[in-house]
């Protein structure tokens, strides 16, 4: 009976701690009218070929022009230069990064050089920007100055599900959708800020050999006292993160997850054990309990039905997730502990992991 109670403890404070997690997830304003503010959108692109055309035609379909799109080709393997310049991007290419600097930094900062806008965009190459959505972020940049968007998640093929746990943790442990915002980094997906507040900062070199370089570049800004808003998208600014297979998933998620995971807040990171370790504990012990004929089953199996409809309403919410991968959410959660322990063994070990094509060293 002591294991039952303390396994009892444990779910009730995780589904608070999902209550405090996921307060309020602030999606990104509708109806906002930006004025023609001088944008530098900033794509930084390696081997892009395939999902660049999308962004870049989104682009072209948006009332609100920007100044300039600049494409960073970061030695590319594929046609992303030709493509980008199909679209009439102005291309920087860049060979042979300077040591000690992670590739996106590189490409985002040596772009950020280049513009000649007012205010800079930074925009990866699989986001996605319904009519509108490029307003919609440049409104709400307008009115409080830095903002990040995490893009709605629009999932596609069956591996693509195993992204349910990823995001919600993601966006729990940033603190976006506490019941007061703290924001420990911002999304990296979509950040703008102006020009001023970039360099005030020294653009990306303080954050040059950062792996999870929207978390450290938002640490910059708090030292600079620049504030930040951080919102998430719906259907007008969204992304199809992994495309290409698991094994793109697996990696992406890999150089990221145990990374972030030891710079966030002691209390923080409670919140997000407790919230993992009763959606775990629901079904291992409903498991159990029908193997053994144990007499609360009907008890377990109610928590079950319970995180199932607490799982289906935060997943409608970022991203496209069909309903039986929530039914069947051990399965996700299953890959999150795997990729997270791999993850956690490579930084332990001071491993790499590889990413289109580059190995690439956790941060220590």
């Amino acid at each position: 009976m002591i294991r039952f109670w303390f396994d009892l403890v444990v779910i009730v404070l995780g589904f608070g701690a999902c209550a405090l997690l996921f307060w309020r997830i602030p999606l990104l304003p509708r109806g906002g009218k930006p004025s023609q503010t001088q944008l530098s959108v900033i794509i930084p692109a390696r081997n892009e070929e395939k999902t660049l055309p999308l962004l870049l035609q989104d682009l072209r379909a948006q009332d609100f022009v920007p100044h300039e799109i600049i494409v960073v080709n970061d030695e590319s393997e594929d046609d992303t230069e030709s493509v980008a310049c199909k679209f009439g991007a102005h291309v920087l290419n860049i060979h042979e990064k300077p040591e000690g600097w992670v590739g996106k930094c590189w490409a985002c900062h040596t772009g950020a050089k280049a513009a000649t806008g007012t205010s800079l965009l930074f925009l990866d190459a699989d986001v996605r920007l319904a009519p509108g959505g490029l307003g919609r972020i440049m409104a709400e940049h307008e009115a409080h100055g830095a903002v990040s968007v995490q893009p709605y998640h629009a999932t596609m093929r069956w591996y693509e599900q195993a992204a349910l746990l990823f995001n919600l943790v993601q966006i729990g442990a940033n603190g976006t959708a506490l019941p007061r915002q703290i924001n420990l980094g911002m999304f990296g997906p979509v950040i703008a800020l102006s020009r001023e507040d970039y360099f005030a900062i020294s653009g990306h070199e303080r954050v040059k050999s950062a792996v999870v370089e929207d978390q450290a570049l938002a640490e910059q800004m708090r030292q600079a006292n620049i504030p930040f808003r951080t919102y998430i998208g719906d259907s007008g600014v969204s992304f199809r993160m992994y495309p290409a297979g698991f094994r793109l998933l697996w990696q992406g998620f890999s150089k990221n997850l145990a990374t972030a995971a030891v710079k966030t807040p002691a209390w923080l990171f409670l919140l997000v054990v407790l919230f993992i370790a009763s959606i775990t504990s629901v079904p291992l012990n409903l498991t159990e309990s029908l193997i053994k004929g144990a007499p609360f089953v009907w008890l377990y199996a109610s928590l079950y039905v319970v995180w199932v409809a607490v799982l289906l309403l935060l997943s409608a919410r970022i991203g496209k997730f069909r309903p039986l991968a929530v039914l069947l959410y051990p399965l996700p959660l299953l890959v999150f502990f795997a990729v997270f322990v791999y993850s956690f063994a490579i930084r332990l070990f001071r491993g790499t992991v590889k990413w289109k094509g580059r190995a690439i060293e956790l941060d220590q």
